[in-house]
């Protein structure tokens, strides 16, 4: 087995250094770009020998500090594999001052902590194990073998038990589910007049208690208010990876807000919008798991020059087949639905970012500025220029979209 060539991958998935020591407790190879100055193995000699000198167990060892910085070792021939540090959350200004602090990483290098999904690098480590030992584990197996599990069961019944016995006492129902369902159901029909009435109904109880934080409960209760009004607009139609997208990003404004007013009036819009949506959906009359899936293959690759014949071969079907039922159900053709979605993408870019009309032409994959502008004109009736000096929401200040095609 070439370990040179696979080791090498691995750091990609893994977003780390990975690091060979035989047993004189010598560094004999890295894989990784991660330089000596940055890496608590070389800068921080106690550290690296508690991490080497762990017991050698049946599984990977993971070690973690900060909470959220996590090391893998395990055995490899005759030595021994340690991976990291990589964390598990995007890192912080405060991470890195613990970096620096505690492992004497130099601050003159600009070190930051990389950062990978924690299923992800659990994926990666057992994935490496499993070609070294021939040994299988679930990802919850290792995280169980490691005590890294979270709060226990017992722990958690007994906080769900606490809750209800206050509720009991203090005679504090929940809000009605039925009224949840009316308000969900709603927005899945995409009728904004019955999430209207929905959101008007009184009822005897509350919302439930999820932060004892003020602040955090309003956040709190909208994510998980946003979160349910996605799904029930995913069974009304609204294509998932649009969804989910519209969830991220009210979410991570929600998160930027103080104002718990604000916050209440973030969630209400975001139900409004799904319903919105939805209802623009529903009206027309064939809905075709083909065509879903090839809607999702667009929205995806907006940014990208979207070759019809790659969406039949992504979703098994002959490219003519594809062609002809898509217009068909829609009145169009997929490269004119191509088309007027990049339009509808560089219309919010216009009217929500500050990012020029040349960087916005690149990013949607357009051949040139001059053709975007052409294209925009046709479908809106104004040029992207005229576009922003109407409806835009920000001062104009130059920024650039990195295309994932340069």
């Amino acid at each position: 087995m070439n370990w040179e060539f696979l080791l090498n991958q691995w750091v990609r998935i893994l977003h780390c250094n990975i690091y060979v020591v035989n047993r004189d407790y010598e560094i004999e190879n890295v894989y990784g770009d991660l330089i000596a100055e940055s890496s608590p193995l070389y800068m921080d000699p106690e550290f690296f020998m508690m991490l080497v000198d762990r017991k050698v167990k049946e599984y990977p060892d993971i070690y973690c500090e900060y909470n959220s910085v996590l090391y893998a070792s395990m055995p490899f021939e005759s030595k021994k594999l340690v991976i990291g540090p990589v964390s598990i959350i995007k890192p912080t200004r405060e991470l890195e001052k613990f970096m620096t602090d505690t492992h004497f990483v130099s601050d003159r290098v600009h070190h930051q902590t990389a950062f990978c999904d924690m299923k992800v690098f659990g994926a990666g480590v057992l994935a490496l194990y499993h070609c070294i030992s021939g040994k299988e584990l679930t990802i919850d197996e290792l995280w169980q073998k490691n005590g890294l599990t979270g709060i226990r069961i017992g722990e958690a019944r007994e906080s769900v038990q606490k809750v209800i016995f206050h509720r009991q006492e203090a005679e504090l129902p929940h809000n009605p589910y039925d009224q949840e369902k009316r308000e969900l159901d709603s927005i899945r029909r995409g009728d904004k007049e019955m999430l209207r009435r929905s959101l008007q109904e009184t009822y005897r109880g509350e919302v439930g208690r999820l932060s004892n934080n003020e602040l955090r409960q309003a956040k709190n209760i909208a994510i998980c208010v946003i979160t349910l009004a996605s799904r029930a607009a995913i069974d009304g139609g609204l294509l998932p990876e649009e969804a989910f997208s519209m969830v991220d990003g009210y979410i991570l404004k929600i998160e930027e807000m103080t104002n718990i007013v604000k916050i209440d009036a973030a969630m209400r819009q975001a139900e409004y919008e799904f319903v919105e949506q939805v209802g623009r959906i529903n009206v027309k009359k064939e809905r075709n798991e083909l065509i879903e899936k090839t809607k999702n293959f667009i929205f995806q690759n907006l940014h990208s020059e979207i070759v019809i014949g790659e969406i039949g071969h992504q979703i098994g079907v002959s490219t003519t087949y594809l062609s002809d039922l898509f217009r068909r159900v829609e009145g169009i053709t997929i490269q004119q639905y191509i088309r007027r979605e990049k339009i509808r993408l560089a219309e919010n870019l216009l009217r929500y970012s500050e990012y020029d009309v040349k960087s916005i032409a690149v990013y949607l994959a357009f051949c040139s500025q001059s053709h975007f502008g052409k294209v925009f004109k046709d479908q809106t009736g104004l040029t992207p220029t005229k576009y922003r000096e109407k409806f835009g929401q920000f001062q104009k200040r130059k920024y650039t979209i990195i295309s994932k095609n340069t």
